[in-house]
């Protein structure tokens, strides 16, 4: 498999000259991590793959996301989210863009099956240093009564510092997800800290990630991040350091070793590997910012649970720490 994705991400950096005044955008994920827990739990392992990519015409701007995420129990279970995406926008002024998206998300788990497809809308106004947009998505188009609205803003305050903000609400719950972020990113060092809860609920989950860059092919990383509250199953503390290794633009292979102490459950050790391509930038503002979210959260329990394609804390609820 590991063979086959770097020939795909090598053909397609082949490709990038032929398209280069259209591709805005092209990504490819595999990632493998294993989880063990010194509680007596079996070991769990997951294995991710992704890609997405982006281009436009004219004013016109096309992309398409697909993805595979299995988690396999030490019991033989498995569960199963695979995902697929695209969506079209018009760009009315190289700072207005607005457009429409399909998504289709099936989920095989051990006790059935289920499919599901919806739509979402999506705006936004963002110039060189500030953006803000807005999303309006309805997961499953036969049940009417669940929608996601979701607020993003993002602003460069100094010269590579930037802060954000993600607001989202549910329909059916009477709650909102915020996620606060503040970012650094010059020369050598990055880092990042960020801060998510939702209201009128006694959670939160916080963190700061980190990363030196020796040179532009070999570079280091860390985070630590902590859940604390009275309406989560288990409080804990995460840590974990990791290292990264570019041997072609655009292409990098990754590893992590995270270590999780849980108030109930004791300590979890995960290893991770994996091997990435990009190239460019998107051109929208919510996606961009829903990627580095859900980076930040790789380092806790939130990172361990299979996506479902929308929610960016709300559908991990569903399963619970592993």
């Amino acid at each position: 498999m590991i063979k086959t994705s770097m020939t795909a991400a090598a053909l397609s950096v082949l490709a990038i000259p032929a398209f280069a005044q259209e591709l805005t955008y092209g990504s490819f994920d595999l990632d493998y991590t294993t989880f063990s827990s010194d509680d007596g739990g079996g070991d769990v392992t997951r294995f991710d793959l992704q890609g997405e990519g982006e281009f436009t015409l004219d004013q016109f701007v096309f992309g398409a996301g697909i993805s595979n995420d299995k988690v396999d129990y030490d019991d033989g279970d498995e569960f199963t989210v695979r995902s697929l995406d695209v969506y079209a926008g018009y760009e009315i002024t190289p700072e207005v863009l607005v457009g429409a998206g399909f998504a289709n998300t099936n989920i095989d788990f051990f006790f059935g099956e289920d499919d599901f497809s919806g739509y979402d809308l999506f705006g936004q106004y963002q110039t060189g240093a500030f953006g803000v947009a807005i999303n309006y998505s309805r997961p499953d188009d036969e049940f009417d009564e669940l929608d996601i609205t979701t607020l993003y803003a993002e602003g460069e305050v100094a010269p590579g510092v930037t802060v954000g903000g993600i607001f989202e609400s549910f329909s059916e719950i009477d709650e909102t997800t915020y996620f606060l972020s503040a970012e650094y990113d010059a020369g050598q060092i990055f880092g990042r800290a960020y801060y998510a809860s939702l209201t009128d609920v006694d959670f939160a989950v916080y963190g700061v990630r980190g990363a030196y860059r020796f040179d532009d092919a070999i570079s280091i990383n860390g985070g630590v991040e902590a859940l604390s509250g009275d309406d989560f199953i288990s409080e804990y503390t995460a840590l974990s350091i990791g290292g990264e290794y570019a041997f072609a633009p655009g292409i990098a292979a990754t590893a992590r070793y995270t270590s999780i102490d849980a108030e109930f459950g004791g300590e979890t050790d995960a290893f991770a590997i994996g091997l990435s391509y990009e190239m460019g930038a998107s051109k929208r503002l919510d996606r961009n910012m829903m990627d580095d979210a859900k980076t930040d959260l790789e380092t806790g329990i939130f990172g361990a649970q299979p996506s479902l394609g929308f929610g960016l804390l709300t559908s991990s609820f569903f399963f619970g720490p592993l």
